[in-house]
């Protein structure tokens, strides 16, 4: 695999993030990036989760910097550094939000992994920044082709995936599509740098880029064993801490991605692999997910919090 490039003047580091999605994971990409100097402005179609995720961020600023997840930052700095819009406002032409989208390096995508969805916002965001403006997604599975092909100016595309707890995980896939620029994966390889995480640069496409790709199999399996009675979720997890000397297991990490994204996911591989191989499996996760349950967030999933 040949190295990226140095950077070059004609490369200049990111300074805005326009993050899209306020949900669990764009909230922490969020405080990820503003604790480090960044410039956000995070935008959702629901105001109340763009109060929501400020909320969060300004709330854990003192206990992750104590515990040396993020940089010790006051919370008038990160006011400072964070704009908060509605998506369509964001998207609208009036002249205030033209002028907020002038200022945007880079748009983060971290909306449901929903391929239909995803690909009618990317093509959107597409036609209304410039080449300039580096696009795209924090999808966990699907390869960057699944997108670029529908976009304007593709050579500026690729994937930036962070796992969760991101402030935990430090490290981000930056994926490259057949069209990608070199120095677009440059950009952001240099911004995950800046924002206290580890690059994983990859330009050959395979579906869950490196580790989502491992634990698939993990978590599948583990299900599997839950399905045929064979364990509970609990004794699941023992097994595989005691083992493993991991603090996490299988059933835990479901709770920490969020049995709403698991579900979403497992939909997808559901028309990929067949009924057969998923849909005993989303039987396990779906009632969770409809009574509310969705892991770390919600505080209770398969676990309560």
């Amino acid at each position: 695999m040949p190295a990226i490039e140095s950077p070059t003047l004609e490369q200049p580091a990111i300074e805005t993030v326009a993050i899209v999605g306020a949900g669990w994971t764009g909230r922490q990409i969020a405080g990820q990036m503003l604790t480090h100097g960044i410039q956000v402005i995070l935008t959702d179609p629901s105001p109340p989760s763009l109060d929501t995720s400020k909320s969060w961020i300004l709330g854990n600023l003192s206990s992750f910097a104590d515990q040396g997840y993020w940089p010790s930052v006051s919370a008038d700095t990160v006011e400072s550094r964070l704009t908060l819009l509605s998506l369509d406002r964001f998207l609208s032409n009036d002249h205030a939000s033209e002028t907020a989208r002038s200022t945007v390096d880079f748009v983060l995508e971290s909306v449901p992994e929903q391929a239909a969805l995803k690909r009618r916002l990317l093509k959107n965001l597409s036609e209304v920044f410039s080449a300039d403006t580096i696009l795209a997604s924090n999808s966990s599975y699907f390869v960057p082709s699944t997108f670029s092909k529908h976009l304007r100016f593709p050579e500026r595309y690729a994937h930036f995936h962070f796992h969760v707890p991101i402030w935990k995980a430090t490290v981000v896939d930056v994926a490259a599509a057949p069209e990608t620029n070199p120095s677009t994966l440059e950009r952001l390889r240099d911004l995950a740098l800046r924002i206290g995480q580890t690059p994983i640069v990859q330009r050959v496409e395979s579906s869950g880029y490196l580790f989502n790709a491992m634990l698939k199999s993990v978590l599948q399996s583990a299900l599997q064993l839950v399905h045929r009675g064979v364990g509970d979720p609990a004794s699941v997890d023992l097994a595989w801490k005691k083992a493993t000397g991991m603090p996490v297991g299988p059933f835990g990490i479901m709770d920490q991605i969020g049995l709403d994204i698991l579900l979403q996911t497992m939909s997808n591989a559901r028309f990929v692999d067949g009924d057969d191989a998923w849909l005993p499996l989303i039987a396990l996760v779906e009632p969770l997910v409809q009574q509310g349950r969705l892991g770390v967030k919600s505080g209770e999933g398969f676990f309560k919090y």
